[in-house]
């Protein structure tokens, strides 16, 4: 699912936790390693994987582990998005914007 707009936050936590498996599955690595890894028991991992309720300094753990934590950043990132965004209309404006050519006598 790509957009969590509509959903709920039960339905978000099942989605970030099929989403943090399959990360971890293509790192090869099994609950019990990541969990070891990063400090948080089997049933731990596992109860994240299944949407439930977690901690964020769980979350963080596993986000380093899996090298994800520039997308937990990136949430947190104010006014930069805003700062692009102005960039680029000030970009557009200006290449929008245009002379009349001078006329050969």
């Amino acid at each position: 699912m790509d957009n969590w707009l509509f959903l709920t936050e039960q339905e978000i936590l099942k989605e970030i936790g099929k989403r943090l498996k399959k990360i971890r599955l293509q790192h090869n690595l099994t609950q019990k390693e990541m969990g070891e890894e990063v400090g948080l028991s089997v049933s731990t991992i596992s109860l994240i994987e299944q949407g439930k309720s977690t901690t964020v300094e769980s979350l963080i753990r596993i986000l380093m582990r899996l090298n994800r934590i520039k997308d937990f950043e990136s949430v947190f990132r104010v006014g930069e998005n805003l700062e692009l965004k102005l960039k680029f209309e000030k970009a557009k404006l200006k290449s929008e914007r245009k002379r009349a050519s001078k006329k050969i006598k």
